[in-house]
């Protein structure tokens, strides 16, 4: 469809649509990276004004169950008449989702506004009144393409809720998700959480591989232009593109931020009665400190708010990853957590010194995410001053990205081993096979230990059932002492073969 007959269909809906974007209408302008970053630089130099509220009490005080009644209706999917690689479905606004954005389509050469429409959805058992439909705007959209199967159309990314957005690769069900921007996340002063307020949606050529969305993040303290390149298939990669610009000094901005959920897994002390052996979208933290270097954390559910550092000097990368993907370790014919992404940040171009931060919250079910994992500067962010990052997220199921072969497979710990301030851990490595590492090979860890924690022994073996080297690690520290920072890898000779096994103990 063309824009003159897109124009055309969407005539008679203007009038439900913002009286600023109705006055725009078709405009002949490039839209790309340059134009929103012209927009949030103008925008970051006005006063801050919050979202006016523009939903009405019937949706904004509907239930879960409620809000999922209100059904897009397929065929009203943009693109799809004109038989594109990817379309395009909206979210009524409702429930947690009431702060509205403005969505528009693009072109080489134009672009023009997608107006809310109540004929767009069936709202089934549901009866809003007439004037609680009205005046309404969308609250985010899903993309959608021939992922799995030809024919088959299925969701391969949204954005819904603040600067929050999740993808999904080949094979996958929705887990983790990411977002534009965190600020203040796990940090002493109350989160901010900035919002996309305005979308462009690039319209496809035929045959196109790739899908092209522009977005416009507003917040008291930043303001930003997001690009994003979509390119979904056996692992989905987004390509991302921000220009930041801060109005205030932030103590603690989180670049590439990923949101997760840890309920429990193998190493957990208890499994709250739920008859799973593991219940987690993500089980670990992967850090690319360096090129060559590779850090993993296993995530724990923690009594109380926890935060771990991890320094980055030259960052190539880090991600929150679910490596464990055998349907025996989870036992859920619901929720299928073994098919939940694992995502990677890959750093393009020159990132800052700085640090990935880990931030892990207690959480007594699955229903709500509990982790964060992002990267924040060594050097403060300054006011006024643009800053600009570039990043490829992967969307995938891949266990490890580069650095040495050998990857932790599981983590599994001895809680109190013979006393209340000893434990034992044992640490499985995939990935060291006969070609990397002779069965005969003698492998020595190398351990280290922060705080008042000693290490009492130490032995590696090799599984012989399974291919699999083992390391065990036997702990104590003096009563009452605080938590303990462990790192531990293996190497043959000189040689480092395994990526580190990093541990936060309290005794």
């Amino acid at each position: 469809m063309n824009f003159h007959r897109l124009t055309a269909a969407l005539a008679a809906l203007l009038w439900f649509a913002p009286a600023a974007r109705v006055a725009a209408g078709v405009e002949r302008v490039t839209v790309d990276h340059d134009y929103v970053k012209q927009l949030a630089a103008e925008i970051a130099t006005e006063p801050y004004e919050p979202p006016r509220e523009q939903v009405s009490p019937f949706f904004r005080k509907l239930g879960y169950d409620e809000y999922r009644r209100i059904r897009f209706i397929p065929e009203n999917s943009l693109w799809r008449s004109d038989n594109l690689p990817f379309q395009v479905q909206f979210f009524h606004p409702g429930y947690l989702f009431n702060q509205t954005l403005e969505v528009h389509e693009f072109t080489a050469t134009h672009t023009q506004p997608i107006p809310f429409t109540q004929k767009f959805f069936d709202y089934q058992e549901l009866k809003p009144s007439f004037w609680a439909k009205r005046g309404l705007n969308y609250a985010g959209f899903r993309v959608i393409n021939e992922l799995n199967e030809p024919g088959k159309w299925d969701e391969i990314i949204s954005f819904l809720g603040a600067s929050y957005f999740r993808a999904l690769a080949k094979g996958q069900r929705y887990g983790i998700s990411a977002r534009g921007l965190a600020l203040n996340s796990g940090g002493p002063a109350p989160e901010e959480f900035p919002s996309f307020i305005e979308f462009w949606l690039g319209k496809p050529e035929p045959g196109a591989k790739s899908l092209s969305v522009h977005a416009l993040l507003d917040s008291k303290s930043a303001c930003g232009a997001y690009s994003f390149v979509i390119t979904p298939g056996v692992e989905t990669l987004v390509d991302v593109r921000a220009t930041l610009y801060f109005r205030t000094n932030v103590d603690l901005p989180g670049f590439a931020p990923l949101t997760s959920m840890f309920w429990y897994g193998e190493a957990s002390p208890h499994h709250y009665g739920d008859f799973r052996p593991e219940v987690h979208d993500s089980d670990g933290l992967l850090v690319a400190p360096t090129k060559d270097e590779r850090l993993w954390r296993p995530l724990t559910n923690p009594a109380g708010l926890q935060r771990s550092d991890f320094a980055a000097p030259s960052l190539a990368g880090f991600g929150l990853l679910q490596r464990d993907r055998l349907f025996s370790n989870y036992e859920d014919l619901e929720a299928f957590y073994h098919e939940r992404p694992s995502v990677w940040v890959e750093a393009l171009g020159q990132w800052p010194a700085g640090r990935v931060r880990l931030v892990e919250l207690p959480a007594g079910n699955e229903f709500n995410d509990n982790i964060v994992a992002f990267f924040t500067p060594d050097q403060p962010v300054a006011p006024g001053k643009p800053l600009d990052l570039s990043w490829r997220l992967h969307w995938t199921n891949a266990a490890t990205f580069a650095g040495p072969p050998g990857w932790v497979r599981s983590t599994r710990q001895t809680i109190h081993d013979g006393a209340n301030n000893r434990t034992r851990y044992v640490v499985d490595f995939n990935g060291l096979t006969p070609d990397i590492v002779s069965p005969n090979a003698e492998l020595f860890p190398e351990i280290v230990t922060a705080g008042p924690a000693k290490l009492e022994h130490t032995h590696v073996v090799r599984n012989e059932h399974d291919g699999s080297w083992r390391l065990v690690m036997a702990f104590s520290a003096p009563p009452d002492a605080p938590i303990t920072d462990l790192r531990a890898r293996l190497k043959l000779g000189d040689k480092v073969v395994t990526e580190t096994w990093a541990m936060s103990w309290k005794p």
